[in-house]
């Protein structure tokens, strides 16, 4: 699934300009790390950073539809972790689905700070327009460093990289009556289930399997993600990794875009052997 993003500098000494590169252009391994001594940057992206591009198609046809944006929002923030004193300076970069970049920030020092409200926040500079976007692109942003010498690394993937994907609008929080089911046939009642938003798009129920809730504490539910209505439970531990036995997903999961009920499937592993089970979730 693709992602989108985009970013407006609100830090001193910034400014903007475009380079003409492609993502693929560079190994996204390649990154400047070790202490401050031996001349190299450790960056992240702080962990309030947010980012949120979700809307509703026109169709289910996600290669041709059009998307009516509901949800726009950046708020992301790149600090220095360690590191940075052979280091000139540091630029964020953004690409449309892996494409050519442009260089959107820049800033002799870290943190910067980038905030986008707008659709039209998150393409500036892409050359593409609203009509163009369809649902699971993605624009992706990235830390360039560079060195005093003039050499250029960017941070690796997993440090100094945000990414949003275009996605149709969730909002699943709520009550619930649910029903669990396990392939055996047994079957469980949970009335009052309450399913918490933990991010975009992004679910955790109040208890797995036939478990009762709270019975081995208040953590007790699995997550889900929700992508235009497909239901995926997320590869995971039991109780939020309390026990061992991983949880997964089985086939995708459903919402009645009528009714707003839910209907999941996923798998807990025993001895080795998966045990399937489903659940309908009826809205109250």
């Amino acid at each position: 699934m693709k992602k989108i993003l985009n970013l407006l500098v609100v830090a001193s000494l910034v400014l903007l300009y475009s380079c003409e590169y492609n993502n693929s252009d560079f190994d996204t391994d390649d990154q400047l790390t070790g202490t401050a001594e031996e001349g190299g940057a450790i960056v992240a992206v702080h962990n309030s950073t947010v980012g949120k591009l979700l809307g509703v198609p026109s169709s289910l046809d996600f290669e041709t539809a059009t998307v009516a944006f509901a949800e726009v929002e950046l708020y992301m923030e790149v600090i220095l972790m360690s590191g940075g004193n052979s280091v000139n300076g540091y630029e964020i970069t953004k690409s449309l689905n892996n494409g050519l970049e442009t260089t959107v920030a820049t800033n002799v020092s870290l943190p910067m700070t980038l905030t986008y409200s707008t659709v039209e926040d998150f393409l500036d500079g892409l050359g593409v327009n609203e009509g163009d976007l369809r649902i699971g692109d993605v624009i992706t942003f990235r830390t360039k460093i560079v060195r005093t010498d003039g050499s250029v690394e960017f941070a690796g993937p997993n440090d100094g990289t945000y990414s949003v994907t275009i996605s149709c609008s969730s909002n699943l929080a709520g009550v619930y009556n649910k029903t669990v089911t396990r392939d055996d046939g047994s079957q469980w009642s949970r009335p009052g289930e309450i399913v918490t938003e933990e991010g975009v798009g992004e679910y955790r129920t109040t208890v797995t399997g036939g478990w009762s809730p709270g019975q081995y504490g208040d953590n007790m539910g699995y997550d889900f993600t929700d992508v235009c209505g497909e239901l995926t439970v997320l590869d995971q531990q039991l109780f939020q990794g309390m026990f061992s036995n991983e949880v997964g997903g089985g086939d995708a999961g459903t919402v009645d875009g009528v009714t707003g009920n839910l209907f999941t499937n996923y798998f807990i592993m025993f001895s080795g052997a998966p045990t399937f089970y489903s659940e309908d979730f009826i809205k109250l």
